[in-house]
């Protein structure tokens, strides 16, 4: 492997290993199409989210982001004031109060 492969993986490596994901349990959303819909378009436009799945079916979310770049509190605050109730899941599926 040439220099400039290992750059890029080692690069890519790096990037990985700042990013976080956040599981989230959210309520009072009534559909897909403009309650899930609007929070994956709102966060998506937040610098430092880098993705975003919300799904209506699940009452869940899935958000990528750099913590350099916005804070777990300061995505969940955003979720709140679109007057929707947030719940952090933990790895092993708990929620804890958000």
């Amino acid at each position: 492997m040439d220099q400039k492969n290992e750059n890029q993986i080692e690069f890519k490596i790096q990037k990985e290993m700042t990013e976080k994901i956040l599981h989230l349990k959210i309520k009072g959303m009534h559909c897909q199409s403009g309650c899930a819909n609007g929070i994956d378009t709102m966060l998506k436009e937040q610098k430092g989210i880098i993705k975003s799945e919300t799904s209506f079916d699940k009452s869940s979310s899935i958000i990528e982001y750099d913590p350099k770049q916005i804070s777990e509190e300061k995505i969940l605050s955003l979720i709140k004031d679109r007057g929707f109730e947030v719940e952090v899941v933990t790895e092993k599926g708990a929620s804890v109060n958000g």
